[in-house]
């Protein structure tokens, strides 16, 4: 993984398990706060998708779901339920 991959992995294990989702933009504002220049719009989203699947790669299934579970659009929707 990549460090910015490694950070959004992070930033979902820990929010996912203490009961936490992030939008998008949530998310873009604490990776900012965490010194790591994020992409924007669609850049972003590609970002978490192959997070997911450098966790799926790496048979971290347990961070794959924080992933896949944590973030969402800005109106609040899975991006995989779209």
């Amino acid at each position: 993984m990549s460090s910015i991959q490694r950070e959004i992995s992070n930033i979902a294990y820990n929010a996912w398990n203490n009961g936490k989702t992030y939008t998008v933009s949530e998310l873009a504002d604490e990776l900012r706060n965490h010194g790591v220049t994020p992409g924007n719009g669609r850049g972003l989203y590609r970002q978490i998708s192959t997070t997911y699947a450098c966790a799926v790669e790496e048979d971290n299934q347990g961070i794959a779901d924080c992933i896949a579970n944590c973030f969402t659009d800005d109106d609040g929707n899975y991006a995989w339920k779209n």
